[in-house]
């Protein structure tokens, strides 16, 4: 199961409240991003960085050897009251996340060379199939089944060239480090459906190969370009298996964008173009029903295979308003409206999901004395391909169930919410109401998705920068 969303975890980079927010690549100057990673620029800032705690004074004196950590912790919430298979039901996921960052400038002489580890602890977990009672291919974020304690989320080396406008990545890492980072100011329910089941990602914590290219363009604009195993079934490993575990494919990614901040704009905006191809096969979901008997498909094994697909994805943002009207310059946080928005489509039919699109409206910062909380709304639009939806009918006919057609399209319509309670920590609720939903996650049963109402909940911590392991 994808990690969805963005565990923004990855960096948590929630909203205009990045100050955590982490990310192994050139593109971290210019993007806040999600999910949980440590960010090397950490290394290269002075002994002087401000960090408070009773770790702080160790902490300041290993950065100036060339060593910096960080640690932060996770809770995940999600319940579907009316919505699904089987409404009525509740989860909980908890995650910890340790990192590492060594700077070999400092320790080895070696220039702009560092190494990049992070390590991510899974427990607290309640009701692990979250995802067959909800069904549904798009509500809400759904934790995957982690069957073991831990799990090797980044360990590569990094060398920035011409000065640091080139950044090289290589080793065990993961595309949602990089591309097409959401723009959305929560963790829950911000993700773009084609690259979570069609670009073939696995969970944003499970490590696995690519290396990754990121060119600064000018100070505002980046390109770059990667690639990574795609590993079926990955949240099996431990992320140290290297050797025995299964590599299907490669998925490429490119990406150019272009990102302003209110350092240098008062109305500031970003928009990027991802493109990918994977190379592993995939069932062909064209002909899954087609000329199969009831056997067959209750088999769900007679679909044949296809090799390759591809598809791109349109993510932005833009600030339309502020109220002080753009006039304070020097205020990096100001009561701000933004609109965003995030469009994937798949160029073969061979897919399950056709077409996502999502587009929201974030007001940060509503009260001057809080400027890192916002309040949010979101339309999320996802088209199935026409054969995955008749697949879907069928499988539930041939289940017991009365065999009428899924449709392909659904809406989610969404609230959402980021309240800083202090030192940095940060709690997430969201609400959605989905419409036509569908069991992409359960097919093969007799009950019918109901249209309905999810929930979902996260807090993040910086334990890190709490204890004065991070700076603040």
């Amino acid at each position: 199961m994808a990690f969805r969303i963005a565990l923004p975890v990855a960096c948590l980079a929630l909203g205009p409240a990045a100050a955590h927010a982490q990310i192994a690549s050139a593109v971290g100057d210019l993007l806040a991003t999600t999910q949980p990673g440590t960010d090397p620029r950490i290394a290269r800032r002075s002994e002087d960085s401000a960090r408070s705690g009773p770790l702080a004074a160790w902490a300041t004196e290993s950065a100036a050897r060339g060593l910096t950590f960080d640690i932060n912790a996770y809770s995940f919430y999600t319940a579907n009251p009316t919505l699904g298979l089987d409404p009525g039901r509740q989860a909980h996921a908890g995650y910890l996340v340790l990192s590492l960052n060594a700077d070999l400038e400092r320790l080895a002489g070696l220039a702009g060379g560092s190494i990049n580890l992070t390590q991510s602890v899974f427990g607290l977990v309640r009701n692990l199939r979250m995802a067959d009672t909800v069904g549904d291919s798009v509500a809400g974020y759904l934790s995957p089944y982690n069957p073991t304690p831990t799990r090797l989320s980044l360990l590569t080396y990094q060398q920035t060239l011409l000065d640091d406008q080139l950044v090289l990545e290589i080793g065990r890492t993961h595309p949602d480090r990089y591309y097409a980072l959401p723009p959305c100011g929560t963790i829950n329910a911000c993700y773009q459906s084609l690259l979570a089941l069609n670009a073939g990602w696995s969970s944003s914590l499970y490590a696995v190969w690519g290396a990754n290219a990121a060119y600064k363009i000018s100070p505002s604009a980046y390109v770059q370009a990667g690639a990574f195993s795609v590993n079926p079934n990955a949240n099996r490993y431990t992320g140290y298996d290297w050797g025995s575990e299964r590599i299907a494919g490669a998925v490429v990614m490119t990406e150019i964008g272009v990102q302003t901040s209110y350092a240098t704009s008062p109305y500031p905006g970003r928009i990027s173009l991802t493109a990918f191809v994977n190379t592993a096969a995939h069932d062909d979901i064209r002909r899954t029903v087609a000329g199969l008997t009831d056997e067959d498909i209750d088999r769900q094994g007679a679909a044949s295979r296809k090799s390759g697909t591809s598809g791109v994805v349109v993510t932005t943002s833009q600030t339309v308003w502020r109220a002080d009207g753009g006039r304070e310059a020097d205020n990096l946080t100001p009561t701000a409206l933004t609109l965003y928005s995030g469009t994937g489509y798949a160029f073969d039919a061979t897919v399950p999901v056709r077409f996502n699109s999502f587009a929201g409206l974030l007001l940060s910062g509503p009260d001057r004395d809080r400027p890192n909380d916002t309040y949010g709304l979101k339309l999320n639009w996802q088209r199935l391909s026409p054969a995955f939806a008749t697949f879907l009918g069928e499988a539930n006919r041939v289940s017991g169930g009365s065999g009428q057609a899924y449709a392909r399209d659904k809406l989610v319509f969404e609230a959402n919410a980021r309240f800083e309670l202090g030192q940095g920590i940060g709690f997430e609720p969201v609400l959605q109401y989905v419409v036509n939903a569908d069991t992409f996650y359960e097919p093969y049963t007799a009950r019918r998705a109901r249209d309905g109402i999810f929930v979902g909940a996260s807090l993040a911590v910086p334990l890190g920068a709490i204890l004065g392991l991070a700076s603040e």
